[in-house]
């Protein structure tokens, strides 16, 4: 990759955002001349070269925006609104081309890179004063962040695992160096995302202390965050035990709590919320604010609001369901609904994006179960009721795969996850409710390669070794 892999200059990557609990300001490493193995000679550069890592999620073609309104537009849930001004149409009529998630590609291998020189910077480091645990936690966290980021890039340019684990997947790059990396397959890719994860998980402790305690502490990589993450990637692969085991690591955990049908609506603006495991904390002074270009703004009618809920989406909701009141109207555009899972913290331009949290974990064990997990004195049907009974719906007497697929649905919709549930599960998108608005495919099967977004132009153009996804 041009910009990334092959030219990337280790030192671009220093701009960190120190977490205090004061006030979240940046915090500028030595100037960029020094070399990577003075710059991260020391544990405070460390410290610093770490929280930098973070930053780039909160990116507008990341978390901050593209990459979870792509996830739930393109699979179902949202629609262009009557406010659209052209954002994303070309992902609504799901005419993929190679620059719609370039810039995408183009962060999450920068953070693969920061988070690689973190890791390989820890190896046989030695400072006075400085305690292993203090290096191990350090390393979990690169280790975790590398992690998240093979996983989103595999499930936005590769064909699912379940699907073929032999079929290209992306560039496995563990050391930043001038390369040109050729395509690692969908199961190196998730080979190495597990093995990031289970070795974090014995590296990982506590990561608010140093004075980096921040206003939200979910939005730093923990334990939890790391069993959490591997419950689903364990999902995605089809390991329904080992999916099903670490779920249950979050839903045995005292620290989480389901929101009950009182709070549901109100806590999507709070730091630090009982299910929250995991996010990505939002805040204005952030290198990779958005602005006016973060999510809050795309699904609000009173900012652009170009996207919207398509009412395959409203119609999942029962009566009673507290989930289907979340949703903002606009006097001028009677019928149409906004998602509010975004309404702001100071305004609507800033926003926690939640990754992981507990309800999900519920999920993807109720599925592990009917899938032919086992756990000692769990079913299903418990873990299913458990969502229902807490969002104002009565207990269910039955349950099965489809039930918990429009569970997924109306729990995690407009959080990122709509597009990749049904690939993973390989089923066709339908929604005939978008005939009237797009000139494209209104319905995708499965399979077709469409459900791989294509590699960016520039990085075939670099990289010899790098192919083309079929059928672009």
């Amino acid at each position: 990759m041009k910009k990334i892999i092959k030219y990337l200059p280790v030192m671009f990557f220093i701009l960190s955002l120190q977490l205090v609990s004061c006030d979240d300001e940046l915090e500028q490493l030595p100037p960029e001349n020094l070399s990577n193995e003075l710059s991260l000679s020391t544990y405070d550069n460390l410290l610093l070269a770490t929280n930098g890592i973070y930053t780039l999620l909160y990116d507008d073609n990341w978390y901050g925006r593209d990459f979870t309104v792509i996830a739930d537009l393109k699979g179902g849930n949202g629609k262009s609104s009557p406010l659209n001004s052209g954002r994303f149409q070309t992902d609504y009529n799901w005419a993929n081309n190679q620059d719609n998630t370039a810039a995408f590609w183009d962060e999450a291998y920068y953070l693969i890179s920061r988070a690689n020189n973190v890791i390989n910077a820890l190896v046989d480091f030695e400072e006075a004063g400085v305690t292993q645990d203090q290096l191990d936690q350090l390393e979990g966290e690169a280790l975790f962040l590398r992690a998240l980021a093979y996983f989103d890039l595999v499930r936005m340019h590769a064909q699912p695992y379940t699907s073929d684990p032999n079929s290209l997947g992306v560039p496995v790059v563990l050391v930043t160096e001038i390369a040109e990396p050729a395509r690692n397959t969908v199961a190196e890719v998730f080979t190495q995302i597990v093995a990031d994860l289970t070795l974090a998980e014995t590296k990982i402790g506590n990561p608010v202390f140093e004075g980096r305690a921040p206003a939200d502490a979910a939005g730093l990589a923990s334990l939890e965050a790391v069993q959490a993450l591997l419950a689903k990637v364990y999902l995605y692969m089809a390991n329904w035990q080992e999916a099903a085991n670490y779920a249950t690591l979050l839903i045995n955990n005292s620290n989480f709590n389901l929101y009950t049908a009182a709070n549901y609506n109100s806590v999507w603006d709070t730091d630090d919320a009982s299910e929250v495991i995991f996010e990505v904390y939002g805040d204005a002074t952030q290198s990779s604010y958005a602005g006016f270009d973060a999510i809050g703004y795309i699904y609000d009618p009173g900012g652009y609001g170009d996207v919207c809920a398509s009412n395959q989406l409203l119609n999942l909701f029962e009566t009673g369901d507290v989930r289907g009141n979340l949703f903002k109207t606009d006097a001028g555009n009677p019928g149409f609904f906004w998602p509010n899972k975004y309404p702001g913290k100071a305004n609507i331009r800033v926003n926690n994006a939640v990754i992981l949290r507990l309800a999900e974990m519920y999920l993807i064990r109720a599925e592990a179960l009917l899938n032919g997990a086992s756990v000692s004195g769990v079913t299903a049907l418990a873990d299913y009721n458990a969502i229902r009974t807490n969002r104002g719906l009565a207990a269910a007497t039955t349950v099965n795969l489809s039930n918990i697929y429009d569970e997924r649905r109306r729990e995690l919709c407009f959080e990122g996850n709509q597009l990749w549930d049904l690939s993973r599960t390989g089923r066709s998108l339908d929604r005939d409710e978008a005939e009237t608005q797009i000139s494209g495919d209104v319905d995708i099967p499965f399979p077709d390669y469409r459900w791989a977004m294509p590699i960016p132009f520039y990085e075939l153009d670099a990289n010899s070794n790098m192919e083309q996804n079929p059928g672009y």
